[in-house]
């Protein structure tokens, strides 16, 4: 024990033994004797007298004294009963701290060794509960030990990376960040609240489970250096709620750090308490997988759960995983998808505990609550892994295995022979899994399983077909005669989760629309939509359209049109919409300002019907109720289109144009 654990253990041993502390010296005089005594022991000598008196919850006493530079002092505070919290700190003529105590107890300690000999004021508080205290003052020692619990020693006070606390596992550990510093934050909470420093050392490799209780909003967090947020390994801001913050993380052996945080600017008291647990072989892990049922939802959580496996994917997966097995009787398509409630990953393996097998991985599919991973599987046993992005990305989820034969066969759409048949207007799930590999497109598709749909043009229209989240990566096709690979019209790829667009003029007859997989493991679900329009109608309406006048104010509103035009911005504009027609005589500069009761959007063409003329497009300008395009315009004929955001956004709005000379 050092120096400074020695002055703390005799000041809390003096406190336990006496019954009070009140304002008589009769009272005092047992504690005061205990007290001189041990620190007598130590080598040290009283100074002055001492000074005691009475104070309420927050309330705070300053008492003057003078001390010389190059010697170091040890200041201790007594409260009585009735105290519940006292702080005690040493300030200079100028308010700067030199040393303090950070414990949350009826006692306090604190040792300085200042430089310059100087006036400096002992500062006692009294933070939690009320009544009477007393301070003594004693001379000698030296700066080679800080005062345990959260003392300080010299400049500053501990609790930080220069002079982190050591963390008593197994024990609750109270403490106060109000008076320390700002110097880093966590990755899960925003603000400049100060923060205290605990250092643990582990020597093998352990499960660490730290939680803190606390009076205001507090937060925790554990790094491997110091003072380098890029080495957090775990952190937390609200478990369940803003008084408790809780994280479990893996620990190789080495020494770490848990920080205790604020949200924004809080601080105050709390309670820390931290344990640590040995960690299960891997074989043994491995040997207590949990078996995944086929087509059966399973339902688990990694809360509380070690960091045991790794993978390619999802910033490494560092967070705490739970492991599946899967038994794959004969080749077969794998599908395993994962919703979870917080940013999951999901991978597979061929050996459980070897990281060298891994045959799929996924952190995000459409978006972080939900993972998804496909492959071709020989027979035999594979191992399936419920896990987190980075590190400290645990929660609940939900796993569900699918097997098919690696040929497929009897999906909805598997052949032209049994065409499945697309309504315009209406979206439709496709799913691919079970289907078979019949056809190819232009830009891909050879090998990969494929569904067809069919549809019927009355007119000569502009034919969009959009393939929406799918779980595969792939093309999509359009043929005029579903068996002859000849007759292809277009085809466009098709990207995992974001999809692709099939935008083409087509004349009357019927098409058949082909769905493919780029390999024979790109397989899975997607959401198919098409939409047909009349050209010639839409040709029409665009010769209808009124026409602007500059400078005057045009209102209108979107919710009694229909969706015809798409755009570039605005997650493809595919609201109702209302075009507007703008002639320009002479090279002029055109600013289009709308405003709108709904999330608008602006485009502008130089041919009506002609997607691929947009000449500007604007979503949200400051915010999403207005938008606004200026572009530099040739004399011609140009169109204004009024639209919204996506799909479902329409309401009423208002334009103004200004057309002026052209720089």
């Amino acid at each position: 024990m050092d120096r400074g654990s020695r002055i703390a253990a005799a000041a809390a041993a003096v406190a336990l033994a006496a019954s009070g502390c009140g304002g008589s010296e009769g009272q005092l005089e047992p504690r005061f004797v205990a007290l001189h005594n041990a620190m007598q022991a130590m080598g040290m000598s009283r100074l002055g007298a001492i000074s005691e008196g009475s104070l309420p919850e927050g309330a705070e006493a300053r008492i003057e004294t003078e001390l010389a530079g190059g010697e170091c002092y040890t200041f201790v505070a007594l409260g009585d009963e009735r105290v519940e919290d006292v702080d005690l700190r040493i300030v200079s003529e100028s308010g700067e701290e030199i040393g303090r105590d950070t414990t949350y107890d009826r006692h306090a300690a604190a040792q300085v060794c200042p430089e310059d000999g100087a006036s400096y004021q002992i500062v006692v508080r009294m933070a939690s509960g009320q009544g009477g205290y007393a301070v003594t003052s004693w001379s000698g020692g030296s700066a080679g030990g800080a005062v345990a619990r959260g003392g300080a020693r010299g400049p500053g006070v501990a609790g930080n990376c220069d002079d982190p606390i050591p963390l008593e596992l197994g024990r609750p550990v109270q403490g106060n960040t109000q008076s320390a510093r700002n110097a880093m934050s966590g990755s899960c909470f925003n603000g400049d609240a100060p923060e205290q420093v605990y250092r643990v050392s582990v020597d093998e490799r352990v499960q660490l489970s730290a939680v803190v209780q606390s009076a205001f909003d507090g937060a925790v967090y554990v790094l491997r250096t110091c003072g380098q947020p890029q080495s957090e390994l775990a952190c937390n801001d609200d478990s369940p709620d803003t008084s408790r913050s809780a994280v479990d993380v893996t620990l190789d052996p080495g020494e770490y750090f848990v920080v205790v945080d604020g949200y924004g600017s809080e601080s105050g008291t709390y309670e820390l308490i931290a344990s640590v647990s040995p960690l299960q072989s891997l074989e043994a892990v491995c040997d207590s997988a949990t078996a995944l049922a086929v087509g059966q939802p399973v339902s688990g959580a990694t809360t509380g759960s070690a960091n045991y496996f790794q993978a390619t994917c999802a910033g490494g997966a560092a967070s705490p995983d739970r492991v599946y097995y899967l038994d794959v009787p004969s080749r077969s398509r794998v599908r395993v998808s994962q919703q979870s409630d917080h940013d999951g990953a999901l991978y597979m393996r061929r050996s459980c505990a070897d990281p060298n097998t891994e045959i799929a991985c996924n952190d995000d599919h459409v978006d972080q609550q939900h993972s998804l991973v496909t492959a071709i599987a020989e027979p035999g046993r594979y191992y399936v892994f419920s896990d987190g992005f980075q590190n400290g990305n645990a929660g609940n989820f939900t796993l569900t295995a699918e097997l098919t034969s690696d040929a497929g066969g009897g999906a909805t759409g598997d052949t032209c022979a049994a065409v499945a048949t697309l309504a315009a207007g209406q979206p439709t799930q496709l799913d691919t899994f079970e289907a078979r590999d019949e056809y190819a497109g232009s830009c891909g598709g050879q090998g990969g399983p494929d569904v067809v749909y069919q549809i019927g043009v009355r007119q000569r229209s502009r034919l969009r077909v959009q393939v929406g989240q799918p779980q595969f990566t792939g093309t999509v096709y359009v043929r005029s005669n579903c068996t002859d690979a000849t007759t292809e019209v277009v085809c466009v790829e098709v990207a995992q989760s974001t999809g692709g667009t099939v935008d083409t003029v087509v004349q009357p007859g019927t098409y058949a629309i082909i769905v493919d997989g780029a390999r024979p493991d790109a397989f899975g679900t997607a959401q198919i939509e098409a939409q047909v329009d009349d050209l010639a109608a839409l040709e029409r309406s665009c010769r209808a359209a009124p026409m602007i006048q500059p400078g005057r104010v045009i209102s209108g509103d979107t919710s009694q049109s229909s969706d015809r035009f798409q755009a570039t911005c605005a997650g493809n504009a595919r609201s109702n919409d209302v075009v507007y027609r703008l002639r320009i005589r002479r090279r002029s500069m055109v600013r289009v300002n709308m405003q709108s009761d709904f999330d608008g959007a602006l485009h502008l063409r130089s041919d009506c019907t002609d997607p691929t003329a947009e000449i500007a497009c604007n979503d949200d300008h400051n915010d999403n109720r207005h938008s606004f395009v200026e572009q530099t315009l040739d004399p011609g004929l140009y169109y204004v289109i009024v639209d919204g955001f996506s799909t479902g956004n329409q309401g009423s709005f208002t334009i103004d144009v200004d057309v002026s000379n052209a720089p």
